[in-house]
């Protein structure tokens, strides 16, 4: 049976321990993918976020340009709905405001029923959250959040990358530890090569570590460009149920024009034929001289005593 120096042995082992150091730091790494790490702050990214939202939701201009004169309502029903994550309700604050509107009996020059007129402002009230959203997350704010977590992404597959390749090495140096037995050394060849086979078997775990981070990274890219399709997708849906509002109200105000020039049509038509049945005051009275009348149809005249 082969033995080995204690100073091969020591060596061995030591090329063993910092080997097996590199595995807290691919598991670091991934865990930073999975979510424990600084790129996992998901908690941070989600503030971040409602934080985003709820300035351009409470933004005075924002709500001016979309629902004037209704924007401190508006701002109003939207604060009050708001829950513990500072996100607003897209039940709740829709049907609040649309409430206001029918308590008060509030309406517009293009609508004055009530009841249609709050279903209208319910209707822009979530369009005007989806967009709300949609710049959250691809505006500006929302662009550094994801750039800045696509970047921390790549550096760790770039890292695990690395220390796949620093284990090689060490694996590798360990593989190639023989030299010649030294006397007097009670340690064996069997010992050396456990000691070889486990720093095999921890290179294909790393090995295996690595490609799974690689996967993981490659799924949060794809999620978040589903994510930014998805708000691509409700910013068109939204902009279809705008022109549907746009459509049905303008059939409104074209139907309620048609019956306001029909009614202006029929009164007037009305008085005109009041006015031509009715005898004229003005009229001079029938001239007997020169149009004496009908024989057949007048009475008979008066005879004078005597006659």
């Amino acid at each position: 049976m082969r033995k080995f120096g204690k100073s091969q042995i020591i060596m061995t082992s030591l090329f063993a321990v910092a080997f097996l150091g590199t595995l807290p730091a691919i598991a670091q790494q991934l865990g930073e993918v999975l979510g424990t790490g600084d790129l996992g702050q998901i908690k941070n990214d989600f503030d971040s976020y409602a934080a985003n939202l709820r300035d351009y939701l409470t933004n005075y201009n924002n709500s001016v340009k979309t629902f004037q004169p209704l924007e401190v309502q508006i701002q109003l029903g939207i604060t009050d709905s708001s829950g513990s994550l500072d996100l607003p309700n897209p039940v709740s604050a829709p049907e609040s405001i649309r409430n206001q509107i029918v308590q008060y009996s509030i309406s517009d020059k293009f609508e004055t029923n009530p009841a249609i007129y709050g279903s209208i402002v319910s209707n822009e009230v979530n369009r005007y959250i989806i967009r709300g959203s949609a710049d959250t997350l691809l505006g500006a704010d929302g662009q550094v959040r994801l750039k800045n977590k696509l970047e921390a992404t790549q550096n760790i597959v770039r890292n695990a990358d690395k220390s796949f390749q620093e284990a090689q090495r060490k694996n590798a140096d360990i593989q190639r530890f023989n030299i010649p037995t030294l006397q007097g050394n009670d340690v064996t060849n069997s010992q050396v090569r456990a000691i070889q086979g486990l720093a095999e078997l921890q290179l294909q775990s790393i090995e295996i570590q690595k490609d799974q981070s690689k996967i993981m990274a490659e799924m949060l890219g794809r999620t978040i460009q589903s994510q930014n399709d998805l708000q691509y997708t409700n910013l068109n849906l939204a902009n279809i149920s705008q022109q549907n509002e746009d459509s049905n109200r303008a059939r409104r105000v074209e139907a309620a024009a048609e019956v306001a020039r029909l009614l202006r049509v029929t009164s007037q038509t009305d008085l005109f034929r009041k006015s031509s049945a009715a005898p004229s005051l003005e009229s001079p009275p029938p001239d007997l001289e020169n149009n004496p009348p009908d024989s057949e149809n007048s009475p008979p005249p008066v005879l004078e005593p005597g006659q």
